[in-house]
């Protein structure tokens, strides 16, 4: 009897054992993005860190969120490579878009640029895409089960700096515990798969495919880098807007109020 539970008791610690190997060797081995479309041209990525608690500098670019033990915290959680998260999940797109977009590019964006300053540096590429990937949120906690907080916006734009297409993903996910392999390496294990399910609901948009695909893409705004700027009423006249584009604003953050300002009516497509 008890050489029957020494043995139950050593496969369960192996299994353990298994179960964390394959977690550092396979975690981050994720699968190409499944995209409708794609093309040869060179295209740019870039991932820009707007989490409040970092651009104010509580918490380092490395912070991915916080991990709790049976006894004692919340510690704060980093990246394995103590680099900036931002950067860390910049490195990971080629992996995730070159099956569908062999040139694509990546540049490692500052904290604290402004959208425009973010969009230059793209475009100093040279590349006639650029997409620029906004965290406004993205933290994790790991206690017996792991959670998710993510509030992610992609935007696509030309040369001319005009806004092509946008897409923004926000919510809180919970991934169930591992009994045998326990809450952090599950975690870990789950994590990078949120990741790259959040960039598949970004760039699986068909709008945002078109705006990446075809060279004819037309921008939903005359203004894109500065829509969230009040406008001059003494020159500036409302106009019909398309549903798109008052989503984005809303998006943005802009008042209500105005929003009309800039729109008189809804753009029937």
């Amino acid at each position: 009897m008890i050489y029957r539970i020494s043995s139950v008791l050593m496969l369960v610690l192996l299994s353990g054992c298994v179960l964390t190997e394959n977690t550092r060797g396979k975690g981050f081995n994720l699968p190409a993005l499944e995209l409708q479309g794609g093309s040869s041209n060179s295209i740019v990525v870039g991932v820009l860190d707007e989490r409040s608690y970092v651009v104010s500098g509580e918490k380092p670019a490395k912070y991915i969120g916080q991990f709790e033990l049976s006894m004692g915290g919340p510690y704060d959680a980093f990246t394995n490579s103590k680099r900036p998260m931002a950067n860390e999940f910049t490195d990971k797109l080629p992996r995730l878009l070159g099956h569908k977009f062999p040139q694509v590019k990546t540049v490692h964006l500052e904290i604290g640029l402004s959208k425009q300053e973010a969009v230059d540096k793209l475009l100093e590429s040279g590349a006639s895409k650029v997409v620029l990937i906004t965290l406004k949120e993205w933290k994790s906690h790991t206690a017996i089960d792991t959670s998710l907080w993510f509030d992610a916006q992609l935007e696509s734009f030309n040369t001319d700096k005009q806004l092509l297409a946008y897409k923004r993903t926000q919510g809180h996910d919970t991934f169930g515990g591992a009994a045998i392999a326990g809450p952090i390496t599950n975690a870990k294990r789950t994590l990078p798969h949120a990741f790259r399910q959040k960039m598949q609901a970004l760039f699986s948009d068909p709008l945002v495919m078109v705006s990446l695909t075809s060279e004819k893409a037309l921008p939903i705004a005359k203004r894109a880098l500065d829509d969230t700027t009040v406008p001059d009423v003494d020159s500036f006249e409302p106009q019909a807007c398309t549903v798109e584009l008052i989503l984005y604003w809303k998006n943005a953050g802009m008042p209500d109020q105005e929003i009309l300002t800039k729109c008189n009516g809804v753009k029937q497509p």
